[in-house]
């Protein structure tokens, strides 16, 4: 990392009680502007790699056979009178639309 410029907050209140927060905390702060994250506020002597692993949440844990079994008893015959290659033709037409908010 190349040497970051300083910036004195001894007189700018809510970014030095923000910082005490974080140093208190030992965490990291991601600063948005808007929904747009423009930085990433460190307190020294810390690494990303403190912060305890995410856990992964078990898509299995409430799952019901059964409950399952009955929405798809009640949603049959949902699509019936619709033309199969009008839906198909309407769908990949959405899917080749220019979207910005898509992430990939």
């Amino acid at each position: 990392m190349t040497n970051p410029t300083p910036i004195d907050i001894t007189n700018i209140p809510e970014l030095r009680h923000l910082v005490e927060e974080m140093r208190a905390s030992k965490q990291p702060r991601l600063l948005k502007q808007d929904r747009e994250s423009v930085a990433l506020l460190m307190p020294l002597g810390t690494t990303l790699t403190q912060q305890p692993p995410p856990t992964k949440e078990d898509v299995w844990a409430d799952y019901n056979p059964e409950k399952v079994r009955t929405a798809l008893a009640q949603s049959a015959g949902t699509l019936a009178g619709v033309q199969r290659e009008s839906l198909l033709t309407d769908i990949r037409n959405v899917r080749s639309q220019e979207n910005t908010r898509r992430p990939f």
